[in-house]
């Protein structure tokens, strides 16, 4: 049987170690222990990491990459060194951090050298520099390239005993320049003892045949705390709708109230004569603003309703918007949005381009904020030097992106807690018809003076390196780099069709790239990032979902070969992957069949706060799987369907018995011994006794299911 030299003991080791590989840690199965446990109390705290800087997406804990980089490189296999592993998922302090380094540099003679080759918001080269190996990374997104620029290269290039001392100045010199020069664009600010922080706006529209105004409403509660229950309420008066705030039972429909002809109806009717209209344009309505949110005389908040002077004339700031893009000889952002209904839906109504997506005031405040940061860059230019302006403003550049994220159009307001939602979390972009716009510089939900004490946190967890880490902007299916020349690649990549990040990049990216020409030219020297080497399952690039799929397979193929070219012959691959489709899961299969990698082991990472993204979808899964690979040089065979079975039943019976008895969720458990199967199908030539992979995984499946009734993986195509 083929199987018959699998071990069931910690993670099962689902195929030997080849001859010429040295075991590594990881290779013993025990990182789902530590890593995990660690991973979910990072993701629950709000701790001094890198995260707190930049916006990135599908971000992983610290503190279970830095247990996964050191398992893939350690040589030793005692336990001395999986108490070391422990010791690294609870602590990054100098001294744990140089021990662990100058371990790694007597095993190797030399900082072994690491690839993450999907390097996203940085974490994995993070951590791979923190513990003193030679970190490389690359990333095809020029919005990624310069995250990692800014918290791996730039920072290492300042004192870091003074940088936070500078940042701190300079980000208050910054707000204060832009709490001075948008004084004219909040008139409230000072005409009122406690100034609004909020301002809620929706649409409105007059009918065509009757000239009746109505609003295109959808999102009413301003309130549903504890005993509050207050929500904004339409009336239809005789020439038109009118908003009124009130308190209502808590289990109040507003669904039937709109003008919108059901939940998801891209129609609606006058609610005066009944005239019908689609294809609806944000172009062919007008923004008004609805309501006030404001601190209450004692805690908590108050809503109000709209008084004058709320927002200056249209005429004021569009004369105030035209002076500053001469002033900063710049035009606002003109690059499209890709029409892709279902993913990025404002797109389809009248949202068409990156500044479109915000609205007039929350675009002069942008560009009032880019302003002062090239004026802080110049400054600092002459107070410090280069490389330290560099820095400092790469970091303050990330304040754009708390005005992009959590003010603009397609920012919500969150009843449940009185808070601003942020707009683009992922994984695609959903239009409102109701929005909250903030002044950014009072002391309210998502204002740019928290940002920057998060900057300021984050910071203070960015150390100097033993060995400086290469950023490159490059694409996985063609490395830059020579055969054999990594140690240990570790690598988070895109999971098929999760997230569009280049959608959601380009949005920020538009707005920072007027502010961080000055400091490199060449990642922001176009208006949108790269996509043609995105690693993504589209049906919209690919024209049909199952073309998608295919081009999906094609490419990750082509990256796992690459991956395979430039690992050295006894390295270790570890790559970090989780999906709720088949065909997901499907990929994974082809590209390792068709590489000279096998799969030794599939070792589960519970890191996945259930809050992320996905997880506001029935499809989305808690936890990921690394997949534990070397390089192989003997031939794969093929199998039967029930030698696999029979293999998944041994796991259930032990392994994922062990897993449930140390309280993972069935639905968690369920997936592990599923991927245990498709590290089985990789490491074959294939099935004999099935059509074809998807069969396969279909069956696996189905048996998992039958043990874990929570589990399930959708046979459904890509989005």
């Amino acid at each position: 049987m083929l199987f018959n030299d699998i071990k069931i003991s910690q993670s099962p080791q689902i195929a030997p170690l080849p001859s010429n590989v040295e075991p590594r840690l990881i290779d013993n199965g025990t990182l789902h222990l530590e890593a995990s446990l660690a991973g979910n109390a990072e993701r629950y705290t709000r701790g001094e990491t890198s995260h707190t800087i930049h916006v990135w997406w599908a971000r992983r804990p610290h503190s279970s990459m830095r247990a996964l980089a050191f398992a893939s490189l350690c040589k030793d296999t005692t336990s001395e060194s999986y108490d070391l592993l422990k010791d690294l998922t609870e602590r990054s302090d100098k001294s744990i951090l140089d021990y662990t380094a100058n371990l790694l540099k007597k095993q190797y003679s030399y900082p072994p050298k690491v690839l993450d080759m999907f390097g996203g918001g940085g974490t994995i080269p993070f951590e791979v520099a923190n513990i003193g190996a030679d970190s490389y990374s690359i990333d095809a997104n020029e919005l990624s390239v310069f995250i990692q620029k800014c918290n791996l290269y730039y920072s290492q290039e300042v004192d870091n005993k003074k940088i936070i001392g500078i940042v701190r100045e300079s980000g208050y010199r910054i707000l204060e320049q832009l709490r001075n020069e948008s004084e004219t664009l909040f008139p409230l600010r000072n005409s009122m003892e406690r100034p609004p922080f909020g301002y809620f706006w929706t649409y409105s529209m007059n009918c065509q045949k009757c000239n009746y105004k109505f609003y295109l409403s959808k999102r009413r509660w301003l309130s549903k705390k504890k005993d509050k229950n207050i929500a904004l309420l339409i009336e239809n008066k005789t020439q038109e709708q009118v908003f009124t705030i009130g308190t209502v039972p808590g289990n109040t429909k507003f669904e039937n109230e709109t003008v919108w002809l059901g939940r998801t109806s891209s129609k609606l009717a006058c609610p005066n004569c009944g005239e019908l209209y689609e294809n609806i344009s944000i172009k062919d309505c007008n923004d008004e603003i609805v309501a006030l949110v404001r601190p209450a005389e004692g805690k908590g908040k108050e809503f109000i309703d709209v008084v004058e002077d709320a927002i200056p004339s249209l005429e004021y700031m569009t004369n105030f918007e035209k002076r500053l893009l001469g002033e900063l000889n710049i035009i606002l952002p003109d690059s499209k949005l890709p029409k892709w209904s279902g993913i990025v839906n404002p797109a389809l109504y009248g949202i068409e381009t990156h500044s479109d997506f915000v609205n007039l005031r929350q675009r002069i405040i942008l560009l009032l904020l880019i302003k002062a940061l090239r004026n802080e860059y110049e400054n600092l230019k002459s107070l410090q030097n280069e490389s330290t302006a560099k820095y400092v403003i790469a970091l303050l550049s990330s304040l754009i992106d708390q005005l992009v994220d959590w003010n603009c159009r397609l920012s919500m307001w969150i009843s449940q807690n009185e808070q601003v939602g942020r707009a683009f979390c992922g994984p695609g972009v959903s239009m409102y018809w109701d929005y909250i716009e903030i002044d950014p510089v009072l002391n309210g939900p998502a204002n740019l003076f928290g940002k920057l004490e998060r900057i300021i946190s984050g910071i203070s967890s960015i150390n100097k390196f033993q060995v400086k880490p290469k950023i490159y902007h490059a694409y996985a299916q063609k490395l830059p780099f020579e055969d054999n020349f990594f140690d240990a690649i570790v690598t988070d990549p895109p999971y098929y069709d999760n997230i569009y990040y280049t959608v959601l990049a380009d949005f920020f990216y538009a707005w920072k790239r007027l502010a961080l020409e000055l400091i490199d030219e060449q990642l922001f020297s176009v208006k949108q990032t790269d996509t043609s080497h995105e690693l993504v399952a589209s049906k919209f690039r690919s024209n049909t979902a199952e073309q998608a799929h295919e081009d999906y397979c094609n490419q990750f193929s082509h990256a796992i070969k690459e991956a395979a070219r430039v690992l050295k012959d006894d390295g270790t691959f570890s790559l970090v992957y989780s999906h709720s489709s088949i065909n997901g899961w499907e990929a994974i299969v082809k590209a390792y069949r068709n590489s000279n990698l096998v799969i030794t082991s599939i070792q589960p990472l519970s890191i996945e706060r259930k809050q992320r993204p996905r997880a506001m979808t029935s499809e989305a899964v808690n936890t990921c799987i690394t997949l534990v690979a070397h390089k192989s040089f003997d031939t794969k065979k093929p199998a039967k369907i029930a030698e696999v079975l029979e293999k998944i039943e041994e796991i259930s019976n032990s392994f994922a018995k062990d897993l449930l008895d140390s309280g993972w969720s069935e639905e968690d458990v369920g997936l592990t011994v599923f991927a245990n199967g498709v590290g089985m199908l990789a490491n074959i030539s294939k099935i004999e006794d099935t059509k074809d992979d998807n069969e396969s995984l279909t069956l696996i499946a189905k048996k998992v299911h039958e043990r874990f009734p929570k589990f399930s993986v959708k046979n459904r195509k890509s989005l």
